[in-house]
């Protein structure tokens, strides 16, 4: 008995515990994981939704809060645009306008006075009239009682001024204005084609004031509100103005609330300066739509590139104002903090659910380590156990309880080393007892291939004979032991003989089994058929050692494992046996002559029956015509024969050098039963035709002819001169069929399937040669065609002749059919 025991390599071998642990650790982390996984998403999802909401409702809030400052505003300028003195102002210099003097040279003069900061010029419009009501409305003379504008509001403005319906500076509280205003988009906004509306013009950078500032044009009405006779322009400092609205608004350490327009542009913020874009320019679209909401974004605006939750809103009073209302105009509340302490509480949640999971996996390992030793020690003991068993030194029965699966298998175990106590008892009396049943094999075997006749050699992979039987020593003359003898030296073979030999030994080495040829059988071919060099000189597994010829096959025998492979070489002598082939070869080619002879007189009897008809007939013909129709006819006979000599002999080898040419099948024929009525008594035999036209083949017409010659002869033979003949072509997948029927007696089964082997003939002695079909099938196979024929004993014989139709000539005529009794048929009789 052999211990087979298999153990993976060190390090790569996972005990029973290990796997118990890790699948326990397994079975309790992927819950758990997944489960604070989707835990921690959720609350990060409520979380940013809950923040977002609020930031939404924070930017709503700030929105129409200052949404309400900046119309509170445009309210106290529009009472300065409606105030009546200003009105009829600026009626009065309008009328005065329409009929002056010499208005342009005196605004031209006075305009390069106020550029040039003429102290006359700079008083005049800012110490006149109007320019005092601008200061008192600024200082709040002509405001309500108790509602003094703000400190906030005046310390914001940095401009206010008044133009004409030309847009010429006619008052101004400083000396920053221009003096003409009738270009500038805030005032053709406002002006609005004379007819006009509040302009609210977007945070820019003013050079005069150094500041970003935003400014509200009013447009002044007529007395009759018709049309408009001046505008009202207010300058404001952005920051200053809207700081104190948004900057109070702050939670956390840094959530603000900050005021931007449609391009991104900061018009309040506690952190970013007026009149710097966000500093992502994707974010914009997201934060400035015409609604309020949140968005969750891959940065904050503020320079950082944190996932931020932004809150925003439009301030919808003051974007239909904006710009003249037109498409790109708006202003929006942003609302913010960083994302550092946005997601402090999320990050918190992570820390805790971190925490927890790393304790539940401890926990998890210190119960898979408990249950394992529970589980693995048992096993131990049964797998200690199995290997005393195994080497039959289990005295002791294995003490395991644990009331459970283990302990029965413990049960198992002991009553298997008992039972196998009890069989291992006799084992060496039958070892003994095989052995010397193997050595009596093994001698029987060596006295077995000893008694074989036959040449027998055992090979290892170095072409080192290991075993050689008696008939290879006597073969060989081979005296002594062999142990270490190479092949070659057994076997003196010429050094190509050699080669080729230990070619075939490699190869037979990697292959299960080899068979040789010399069993081959060599199938029958037809004797007439012309043979090649493949037929006839068939590869031979031979050796010639010495003067005598060995055929050999090689086979492998199985060996036992971890021993080399050995290869077994059988030597047949085949002397005699090649003498006797050499023997028959000859008799072979003797016989093939014997059967080119017996053809080539199979074929010339008869065309040269059909000369000796026509000879006799000219004898006793008396008219001219005749004698010279029977002349053309033994010509053509004469013809005949020197083609079907030139065939058989194969002198000029006319099929390699002539080409197949188109003929019609019909007229093959009708030529071929001419000429077999000058060789056979065809008088009573009445002809039946039915033709399917003009039906072109591609062939060698006189071999056609000659191929249906013998079969149009052999059908009037068969029905002895008396009967009925019948041809018949048709047409189907280009191929043409040509049949030929009798009426004799047909052939019987048994001799149906050997009508086209050579020499066979159902014929009396000098009447056929037996070979008649044999050519004719041939013949027809060389143009691609078949010959079969079909037979009922009793009922008549059919030819059926198939060949492929030709595409060189074109199909004419249509079905026509003859019959005639006469022994010369006519191409066009009807039955």
């Amino acid at each position: 008995m052999t211990e087979v025991t298999t153990s993976s390599p060190p390090g790569t071998r996972w005990g029973l515990k290990t796997k118990v642990i890790l699948s326990m650790l397994l079975v309790g982390v992927i819950p758990l994981v997944v489960g604070l996984g989707m835990a921690f998403w959720q609350g990060s999802q409520e979380i940013r939704e809950v923040s977002g909401e609020s930031f939404k409702a924070l930017a709503t809030e700030a929105a129409r809060k200052l949404d309400l400052l900046l119309a509170e505003e445009i309210a106290h300028t529009a009472r300065i645009a409606n105030d009546p003195t200003i009105i009829r102002a600026l009626e009065q210099r309008r009328d005065a306008q329409s009929n002056p003097k010499n208005p342009t040279t005196a605004l031209a003069d006075f305009e390069r006075r106020w550029t040039a900061r003429d102290a006359a010029a700079i008083k005049s419009l800012t110490d006149n009239p109007l320019s005092t009501l601008l200061h008192e409305y600024f200082t709040g003379v002509h405001s309500a009682p108790g509602q003094l504008l703000p400190h906030v509001v005046r310390s914001s403005t940095r401009m206010l001024f008044l133009t004409d319906a030309q847009g010429t500076l006619v008052g101004t509280m400083t000396d920053h204005p221009a003096f003409r205003h009738q270009k500038a988009p805030w005032w053709q906004g406002a002006f609005n084609k004379a007819v006009g509306k509040l302009y609210v013009e977007d945070v820019r950078f003013d050079d005069q004031v150094n500041a970003y500032v935003f400014s509200i044009s009013l447009p002044v009405m007529d007395s009759l509100r018709y049309e408009v006779v001046g505008v009202l322009h207010r300058v404001i400092d952005a920051k200053e103005f809207f700081s104190p609205a948004t900057h109070v608004t702050r939670f956390g350490k840094t959530g603000h609330v900050m005021l931007i327009d449609t391009h991104g542009i900061v018009v309040s913020c506690p952190i970013l300066p007026t009149g710097v874009p966000l500093s992502d320019p994707k974010l914009i679209p997201l934060v400035t739509p015409q609604h309020p909401g949140w968005v969750q974004a891959s940065s904050d605006g503020h320079g950082g590139q944190s996932t931020s939750v932004i809150g925003f809103a439009p301030l919808p009073e003051t974007s239909r104002a904006t710009n003249g209302s037109s498409a790109d105009g708006s202003w929006h509340t942003f609302v913010w903090q960083s994302s550092d302490e946005l997601f402090a509480p999320i990050h918190h949640l992570f820390t805790w659910v971190t925490v927890f999971g790393i304790v539940a996996v401890v926990l998890l390992a210190s119960l898979g380590y408990v249950a394992a030793g529970r589980i693995v020690t048992p096993v131990r003991q049964l797998q200690q156990a199995a290997q005393s068993i195994g080497r039959g030194e289990l005295r002791t029965p294995i003490q395991i309880h644990t009331g459970d699966e283990l302990e029965d298998l413990a049960d198992e175990f002991n009553r298997m080393n008992q039972q196998l106590k009890a069989a291992f008892t006799g084992l060496t009396d039958q070892v003994k007892l095989k052995t010397k049943e193997v050595q009596v094999l093994q001698q029987s075997t060596d006295q077995i291939l000893d008694a074989v006749p036959t040449p027998i050699l055992l090979i290892d992979a170095h072409e080192t004979v290991r075993y050689i039987n008696q008939a290879a020593r006597e073969s060989f003359k081979i005296q002594g032991p062999m142990s270490g003898t190479s092949l070659f030296t057994i076997l003196p073979l010429d050094p190509v003989a050699q080669k080729n030999l230990q070619a075939e030994f490699r190869t037979t080495g990697g292959t299960p089994l080899v068979t040789s040829d010399i069993a081959r059988e060599t199938s029958p071919r037809d004797p007439l058929a012309p043979s090649t060099d493949h037929d006839s000189a068939h590869h031979r597994a031979e050796l010639h050692v010495g003067s005598r010829i060995y055929h050999y096959q090689w086979f492998r025998l199985p060996t036992k494992p971890g021993e080399e492979d050995r290869i077994g070489l059988v030597l047949r002598d085949t002397t005699d046996e090649s003498q006797l082939h050499d023997q028959l070869v000859q008799a072979e080619k003797t016989g093939s002559l014997g059967v080119l002879t017996a053809g080539i007189g199979h074929e010339l009897n008869n065309p040269l029956f059909g000369i000796i008809g026509l000879g006799e007939a000219i004898q006793e013909e008396q008219d001219l015509e005749q004698i010279k129709s029977c002349a053309q006819d033994i010509v053509a006979h004469g013809r005949r024969m020197a083609t079907i000599v030139r065939d058989f002999t194969g002198v000029t080898n006319r099929e390699a050098f002539d080409t197949q040419v188109p003929v019609y099948l019909e007229q093959i024929l009708d030529q071929v039963l001419a000429t077999a009525q000058t060789t056979v008594e065809m008088k009573n035999i009445v002809f039946h035709k039915t033709y399917a036209g003009q039906t072109p083949v591609l062939v060698f017409p006189d071999q056609l002819r000659q191929a249906l010659v013998n079969l149009v002869t052999n059908a009037a033979q068969a029905m002895k001169g008396t009967g009925t003949l019948t041809l018949t072509t048709a047409v189907s997948d280009h191929t043409a069929t040509a049949t030929i029927a009798d009426s004799g007696p047909g052939i019987s089964k048994q001799h149906l399937s050997k009508v086209f082997d050579p020499f066979f003939t159902t014929k009396g002695q000098g009447e056929g040669s037996g070979l008649g079909l044999t050519v004719a099938r041939r013949i027809i196979r060389k143009f691609g065609g078949d010959l079969r024929i079909e037979s009922i004993e009793g009922q008549g014989t059919t030819c059926v002749v198939s060949l492929p139709i030709s595409s060189l000539l074109s199909q004419e005529g249509g079905p026509w059919t003859t019959s005639a009794s006469r022994s010369e048929p006519q191409p066009s009789h009807s039955s």
